[in-house]
């Protein structure tokens, strides 16, 4: 994710993978693995930008918390799992088409253009195995 005008720096966000879910066919994946969204640390850190695709909507709102790493640990304690990444590389050329899913959004933002990934836990499993850090707070 770049968004900085300087496209070498490194832009931390977080990846954070929910249980909780209203759409009776999602809970047929995987216990805690049945949503994802990003977070993204606003200057000053006392903030995010939630950035949360929803079935019916796109969900962006500013979070202010104190610090921000309560909030996360408090993320964790209602069974979220919380991966923190740092991103530039992302391919030029355009993902494959895919329906829009919140793991499609998160997907693109990491640059990840596999289309076997398309259930939360996949994705999961391909940033910590492949990519990333997943945070244990």
């Amino acid at each position: 994710m770049r968004l900085s005008e300087d496209f070498s720096t490194l832009v931390p966000f977080y990846v954070v993978f929910q249980d909780e879910t209203s759409l009776w066919w999602l809970r047929l994946l995987k216990p805690g693995f049945r949503h994802c969204y990003v977070l993204y640390p606003l200057a000053g850190g006392g903030s995010f930008l939630e950035l949360n695709p929803l079935s019916n909507c796109f969900l962006v709102r500013r979070l202010t918390v104190t610090p921000a790493g309560d909030y996360l640990r408090r993320l964790r304690r209602r069974g979220c799992t919380v991966c923190r990444i740092s991103q530039t590389d992302v391919p030029v050329r355009p993902a494959p088409w895919s329906p829009f899913t919140c793991v499609e959004f998160v997907k693109r933002l990491l640059g990840i253009r596999s289309w076997f990934i398309i259930t939360p836990f996949q994705l999961y499993k391909n940033i910590k195995n492949c990519r990333k850090k997943v945070l244990t707070l």
